[in-house]
């Protein structure tokens, strides 16, 4: 038997392959609020049921949560009929805007980030589903996913009630991955980076400044309640936005944040959209640029409810608005989104202070401004408490003298129409008030010296009758006018220190020089900034804390006298003035009086005066008339408790005999309350249980209020801190060269004027100029 020979060759098995590797595959699912899928009505219905019937969109009581689904069916039933109109509006060849944006976003976001990530899309409400993307992740094998909720600040209706929902889908289905939440950057450097540069792009193109429009921020709207339990969406807005300005360059007086897409009768978020732009176009500014700041991609809210309605809104009030887009798929906010997936939110508190702001501040005016060039002051006014401080010194009237001198409210329109047939005067308004009457007005081109003062003269004589005994007329120019302006608004010229009312009265004058028709750029332009420097004096400046409207001060020193609150009677308020209007805001707001309780009567307003008054009286009733003395008013003052007269007349409108027989005042006294300084009033003083204060007995009032506000510690530092505020901006004196021409002098050596040659000796002496 042959054997082969051993041999040391062994025998060779196949070596094992080497472990495959293991992918490690990441996702980020960006996460919006939904859409509908289509436009027809049953589609937009099944959506808002949907949305509805999330119990942190709508939050009811424990023991009524089982009408969530009702409720929400119920409501989606009414509001998709009109919903799919405003869809219809915005509706693209792709179908929903968020939708397309969204796709762009995540298609932006895939090229940005490595190879092994996978972008997806989900919607909270309607396709696709967050259930159904999720899903879809899980087929995908995704080990580890970044879910980014598309909401730059936090609310439990947003960003909360996404997480939960990717939480719940999980744990129904039993998907396992890593998932980890983007839940805030409201601060995050590269989205406020984003944020801003696109702002300032936008403002850039569209050739807007802080001097020529004013920036407002809207946001979605929140019920206040939601708010008051910890809910941190307004305070995180907020703070975005004071970072935004603060790259931008932005002023602080220049901006505001408003919101929108109110629903239900609930109290929400303050101040609303709509209502700000009215305000915005109240105070004459003409370009307001909108910035959607809680939204990152545009939506029904940007593009119907801003671009389209509030767009309509504003121009109807004859301004322009300036919609600048969401972030979309623009390339810095990628980039942010890249960053905030891949390494997380980068937060800061405040800008390093060497950077520049992104928009360059306007040019300074030139040395002399045309406004004060040609700008005159010629007035009369009662001493205030503080005096004339570090402005300009002052000569004051009496108050039997003002009162003899002013003219009434409905004498003013008629007088600037006079005033805007003078060649020589260009522009003019009247500010009216039971303290001052001064016309601040703009010579028609830079006069001489001599044929300034003889137009001086001739207006003066136009304003007042030198006859009056106790009037002493001031004359101011230029800076000084403006000097006078700004401490007069700020509340330093006045009876009351810090009287916020005269804002609104200031407001009023120039309101009325507008329907005369003596309105133009220059008065337009020192009333806008008189309003801007009284609201930045306050903010920057411990006087902020000293903000009593006259009204306020008065009623407040009524109501000690009475037996009853405020809150408790009936009230007839009578007058359509600025001062009636001052007085409906201190019932409600301080004194916490129901509106269904007020009654306004007015006479004949139309245009803005209206506006304002539907505004002040809220839904309380109001009641027209035609005279002040019509039975209708005595109709109104037999149901009432408290009487106020804003009116403006000469002549009283009421008087005992009209009291007699209205009803029994033994039973139920009456309490009338007169502003009006010729007095609304007559008699009553001889009727019993019918009480009356006079405007003199007003004055009283509010002096004492003021008394006891200027013995305050530290009172002297908070005047001398806003003294210096207003001096630190207060135009630069002419400069030598510029400076207008000494008038001629008469044979006695006193100034007279080179027209007519007349002396200006006798109105020197009545006058501070």
């Amino acid at each position: 038997m042959e054997c082969s020979a051993p041999t040391d060759r062994m025998t060779e098995f196949p070596s094992p392959e080497p472990p495959k590797q293991q992918t490690h595959s990441k996702g980020v699912l960006l996460v919006n609020v939904g859409t509908p899928e289509a436009l027809d009505v049953p589609t937009v219905r099944r959506y808002l049921a949907e949305f509805l019937s999330d119990p942190l969109v709508i939050r009811l009581p424990s023991l009524m949560r089982w009408m969530q689904k009702p409720l929400a069916s119920f409501i989606a039933r009414r509001r998709a009929p009109l919903s799919l109109k405003k869809y219809a509006k915005i509706w693209t060849d792709r179908g929903s805007p968020l939708r397309a944006i969204m796709e762009d976003q995540a298609e932006a976001l895939r090229k940005k980030l490595p190879k092994d990530w996978t972008v997806f899309i989900g919607m909270r409400y309607g396709q696709p589903s967050i259930a159904e993307t999720l899903r879809e992740i899980a087929e995908q094998e995704i080990d580890e996913l970044v879910v980014v909720p598309m909401y730059p600040q936090f609310s439990h209706t947003t960003t909360g009630t996404t997480v939960d929902e990717v939480y719940r889908v999980l744990k129904k289905h039993a998907l396992h991955m890593n998932v980890s939440a983007r839940t805030t950057w409201y601060n995050d450097a590269g989205y406020l980076n984003a944020q801003t540069q696109l702002l300032a792009d936008y403002a850039a193109k569209h050739k807007l400044t802080p001097g020529n429009s004013f920036l407002l921020f809207s946001a979605h709207g929140l019920p206040v309640s939601y708010v008051e339990r910890g809910d941190p969406y307004e305070k995180q807005l907020t703070q975005s936005i004071r970072l935004i300005v603060e790259r931008l360059g932005w002023p602080a007086d220049r901006h505001n944040l408003a919101y929108q897409s109110r629903m239900g009768p609930a109290e929400w978020l303050k101040p609303e959209l709509t209502e700000t732009l009215r305000q915005l176009a109240e105070r004459n500014e003409k370009n307001v640029i909108i910035c959607p700041i809680s939204f990152a991609a545009d939506c029904l809210e940007t593009l119907e409810e801003i671009h389209i309605e509030a767009g309509k809104l504003f121009d109807s009030l004859s301004g322009k608005l300036y919609v600048c887009p969401a972030m979309n798929d623009s390339k810095r906010f990628i980039d942010a989104l890249h960053e905030l997936v891949v390494r997380g939110p980068r937060p800061i508190v405040t800008w390093n202070r060497k950077l520049k702001p992104l928009m360059e501040p306007d040019k300074p005016e030139s040395p002399v401004d045309a406004r004060l060039d040609r700008l005159v002051m010629i007035g009369i006014s009662l001493a205030n408490r503080l005096g004339p401080g570090r402005g300009p010194q002052l000569a004051y009237s009496d108050p039997d003298g003002l009162a003899c001198a002013k003219k009434p409210h409905h004498e003013v329109e008629s007088f600037l129409k006079k005033l805007k047939e003078q060649s020589n005067i260009a522009e003019a308004f009247v500010w009216n008030t039971c303290f001052r009457f001064e016309c601040y007005a703009w010579l028609e081109s830079p006069q001489n010296g001599q044929s300034r003062e003889c137009v001086v003269r001739g207006l003066r004589e136009q304003l007042f009758d030198a006859n009056i005994p106790g009037v002493h007329v001031n004359t101011l120019f230029g800076r000084h006018a403006w000097h006078h302006v700004m401490r007069t608004i700020t509340g330093l010229n006045s009876g009351l220190p810090g009287d916020k009312d005269l804002v609104e009265q200031f407001r009023t004058a120039f309101q009325t020089s507008e329907e005369a028709g003596t309105a133009g750029p220059h008065a337009q332009a020192l009333v806008e900034e008189a309003i801007r420097m009284s609201d930045r004096v306050r903010k920057e400046t411990a006087w902020g804390r000293l903000d009593p409207g006259y009204c306020y001060a008065a009623l407040s020193r009524v109501q000690d006298q009475l037996p009853l609150k405020l809150a408790n009677m009936r009230h007839v308020v009578i007058g359509g003035s600025t001062t009636s209007r001052s007085i409906l805001d201190s019932l409600y707001e301080q004194f916490a009086v129901k509106e269904s309780a007020v009654t306004l009567v007015y006479r004949n307003h139309q245009g803005g005066n209206m506006k304002l008054l539907r505004k002040a009286v809220r839904r309380g009733r109001r009641l027209k008339v035609q005279n002040y003395d019509e039975a209708a008013i005595h109709a109104a003052i037999a149901d009432a408790d408290m009487v106020y007269y804003g009116i403006d007349r000469d002549e009283p409108v009421l008087d005992a005999d009209m009291l007699m027989g209205l009803r029994d005042f033994s039973e139920s006294p009456l309490y009338v309350v007169d502003f009006n300084t010729a007095g609304s009033t007559r008699g009553l003083e001889s009727m019993e249980d019918v009480y009356a204060w006079t405007a003199d007995r007003l004055e009283a009032e509010v002096e004492a209020f003021a008394h006891a506000m200027c013995q305050d510690d530290g009172f002297p530092e908070v005047v001398d801190e806003a003294e210096t505020w207003i001096e630190k901006r207060a135009p630069k004196p002419v400069p030598p060269s510029l400076e207008l021409p000494c008038p001629e002098r008469d044979e006695a050596g006193h100034p007279s004027c080179g027209r007519c040659g007349r002396s200006l000796a006798e109105t020197a002496k009545r006058s501070t100029v």
